[in-house]
């Protein structure tokens, strides 16, 4: 079943006005330098070789490749250093290579220029140098190709680039004036255990006994660490973000994939495409992002990329974003960005310069327009993506009703419906479409489908995961469920890993715990962790209780495909951030302290502490609220609703943290368009209980979309982007997370 989730912004400006809205911010951007380097390390040859990565080289590619051509900013070629190994003029990834390119940038530099600088590949930590300016008295490092292996406290690891000498080349480059954009896509290590397998899937992570370093050198120093759960996250590289104290330093920002004690991967990416290349799923998801709305703020950014991490059930990592996160994403601002391209037609058919890097999927329906400023209500065709890459797409002619099936693109006498619902002819062939038509886009496509990998082999208990694997045959065959499940085999690209093992055989299991088979529901990771009571849902499995078991199977994968679709909803938001705003501030009980939650960052809270609610209404128009909370057990509590009026505020402490669960949890809230004589939207149905860590057994809006979801009826949904003939309602999701700890 599809749904049509309608975006209300209207694109029915003339030619003039689309070349200002793009030239706008522009002018500024043209009058300065950009600079980037991009490092992407993935041989190691001091090191074994199961340590040595792929994605690096693939992201710096992919990085050079959006900067030189896609990027809204112009980034001339022989002003973009990559350093990574195998690529035609580029130079080695090693640590004078690094520190040469930032003295090369740091020289070239001046006033409002701007430099994007990109790492990827492993991250580490050491004894630091000067214990006192440490916390926890370790430098932060990132391994260049010529790292050795560790020496002694003192010397560390040769050819390491710590963070004290990254933030001197940062302050260098910022002192002539220019902005800086950081972004480490490497982490050091974590503390997670994998519990189900991963095909192609790479930790980002290196382990002591892989440098030659004794592994009690780790740990931190004795109140590193606050008890209160007032820590702030640690950042996997230690930057001063400070303020400039002069008006003449440039701003800086930075985004790290993972915090300290946390691991990011590296994947074929996009997930499920045939022949994908390895990327580190943090570098792919932040141009993803980038391609599909250039017009963002950083926060906004960093905003998209965790709701896409929420939405693939990427729980065991989070991204850090720290300074100027308000600044428009390369300095310049686009007012409205208009996703469209134009159309070049060759031997291949139809294409356009835009692919999945840009939102785009198979499927997408885009309109045909003979100028850039015409409207969708002047739109003299349709087109259809039949396949694409990165950055192309081919597309087929298609009608105007998306069930209409696509044509040929490489028949140029491919033929689709001759008109539209209001009688106006259609372009029917390849051959009619006008030179300089571009192509812009009306629809694109997410699915309501919940992927499961199935658990692996286990010599201790075959038994139980045959077992398993009949009862979720059973579960996805029986279409009678609320809920669309797709099977794949363990190793699978999937949003939801199975695991069957006993909580007796994980390294930091307690010395009571049960050695009886255990059904575990792990995120797409597939790894997990016993610490601060972040176990995952569980179900122990008993000889005999086959039909208690499936029950509770089905029970849980329905909650989670449930919470895990509200997050691939708010990816389809479509109403601007300062037209409703929403701030979540914690409250800690202990120390009195106020913290305003950020969408960007996930905030340490203990049982007691509690949140506040501030919504408001900044459009012409009413707009009902609701607000709801999911927690690590994937239990979903609906906590409010309420009507705005345009410029009215909601302004409540809605929530007090229990001891009932811990983890990453989140807060909800869900903006919908009213209309005069309409009750207020209620998502009141979405709630359902959390899942126990153990349990013995044996065209519409987006408020359609949810319901839809939230009924189990919708496998498919597409939202579309463009102007629209009707009105429809428009809607917002957003997420804010936070890390619930016990106390002390």
């Amino acid at each position: 079943m599809k749904r049509i989730l309608h975006r209300a912004t209207l694109l029915a400006a003339g030619t003039a006005a689309l070349v200002a809205v793009f030239t706008a911010g522009i002018g500024q951007a043209l009058a300065r330098t950009n600079y980037a380097m991009v490092v992407g390390v993935t041989a190691y040859p001091n090191l074994p070789k199961r340590n040595w990565l792929v994605g690096p080289r693939n992201d710096a590619l992919l990085v050079r490749d959006f900067l030189t051509t896609q990027a809204h900013v112009p980034f001339e070629p022989q002003n973009v250093f990559v350093l990574a190994d195998d690529v035609k003029g580029g130079r080695e990834p090693t640590l004078a290579g690094i520190l040469g390119s930032l003295d090369e940038i740091a020289e070239k530099a001046g006033p409002d220029d701007f430099v994007y600088l990109q790492f990827s590949g492993h991250g580490f930590q050491q004894t630091a140098a000067d214990p006192s300016t440490e916390t926890d008295g370790l430098d932060e490092i990132f391994l260049p190709k010529d790292t050795g292996r560790w020496v002694d406290r003192a010397k560390g690891m040769p050819n390491a680039l710590v963070d004290d000498e990254v933030g001197k080349a940062l302050t260098k480059i910022r002192a002539k004036g220019a902005f800086v954009w950081v972004v480490f896509d490497a982490c050091h290590s974590g503390t997670a255990t994998r519990a189900a397998p991963g095909d192609d899937v790479q930790e980002r992570k290196i382990d002591p006994e892989a440098v030659g370093m004794p592994a009690e050198i780790l740990i931190p120093a004795d109140g590193s660490r606050s008890l209160s759960g007032e820590a702030a996250a640690a950042a996997p590289m230690e930057i001063d973000m400070a303020p400039s104290e002069t008006a003449e330093m440039g701003g800086m920002v930075a985004f790290f994939a993972a915090q300290t004690d946390e691991t990011t991967p590296e994947m074929p990416l996009p997930r499920g495409a045939k022949g994908a290349p390895k990327y580190g799923l943090f570098t792919h998801t932040l141009f993803s992002e980038l391609g599909a709305n250039p017009n963002v703020s950083y926060r906004q950014l960093a905003q998209g990329i965790l709701q896409h991490y929420a939405a693939i059930n990427r729980s065991s990592t989070t991204p850090l974003f720290e300074g100027d996160l308000d600044a428009p994403v390369f300095g310049t601002e686009l007012d409205d960005f208009i996703p469209q391209w134009p159309i070049a037609i060759g031997e291949r058919g139809v294409e356009i310069p835009a692919g999945r890097i840009h939102g785009l999927t198979e499927g997408a329906r885009l309109a045909i327009l003979d100028k850039p400023g015409a409207s969708e209500e002047e739109a003299i065709g349709y087109l259809e993506v039949s396949s694409l890459d990165t950055f192309k797409s081919r597309l087929a002619i298609a009608g105007p009703d998306d069930a209409d099936e696509a044509a040929d693109t490489s028949d140029m006498t491919a033929t689709a419906e001759t008109a539209d619902e209001t009688g106006r002819a259609l372009i029917r062939t390849v051959s009619e479409i006008p030179e300089n038509a571009f192509a812009r886009l009306v629809e694109t496509r997410f699915d309501f489908v919940l992927r499961v990998a199935r658990p692996g082999l286990s010599d201790e208990f075959p038994e139980a995961v045959a077992s398993v694997n009949a009862l979720l045959d059973d579960i996805a065959g029986d279409d009678t469920r609320q809920m669309s499940v797709e099977l794949v085999d363990p190793g699978q690209p999937a949003d939801l890993r199975l695991a069957v093992f006993s909580e007796a055989s994980l390294p930091d299991a307690a010395f009571d715990a049960s050695a009886a088979p255990g059904l575990w529901f792990l995120p797409e990771a597939g790894t997990m962790t016993l610490e601060d009571g972040r176990r995952p849902p569980s179900i122990i499995m008993q000889s005999g209780d086959d039909d208690a078991v499936g029950e509770a199977l089905a029970y849980y994968l329905s909650r989670i495909y449930r919470a895990t679709n509200l997050a691939r909803i708010s990816e389809g938001s479509d109403y601007g951030p300062d037209e409703v705003t929403v701030d979540f501030t914690l409250q800690r009980m202990a120390s009195g302290k106020e913290e305003l939650i950020s969408a960007t960052a996930a905030p340490r809270a203990v049982p007691q502490d509690r949140v506040r609610v501030t919504a408001t209404n900044n459009t012409d128009n009413l707009v009902d609220l609701n607000i709801l909370y999911i927690g690590s057990d994937y239990s979903i509590t609906h906590m409010a609703k309420e009507r705005l009026q345009p410029s009215a505020t909601y302004d409540e402490v809605f929530l007090e943290f229990t001891d009932e669960s811990f983890g990453r949890e989140t807060m909800v809230a869900i903006f919908t368009e009213a209309f005069d004589g309409t009750q207020t939207e209620d998502l009141g149905f979405l709630g359902q209980d959390g899942l126990k860590q153990t349990m013995r057994g044996g065209g519409a809006s987006i408020a359609d979309a949810i319901r839809e979801m939230g009924m189990g009826g919708a496998t498919r949904a597409a939202k579309a982007v463009g102007g629209t003939q009707s009105r429809k309602a428009r809607g917002s999701v957003r997420f804010f997370p936070v890390l619930t700890v016990p106390k002390g």
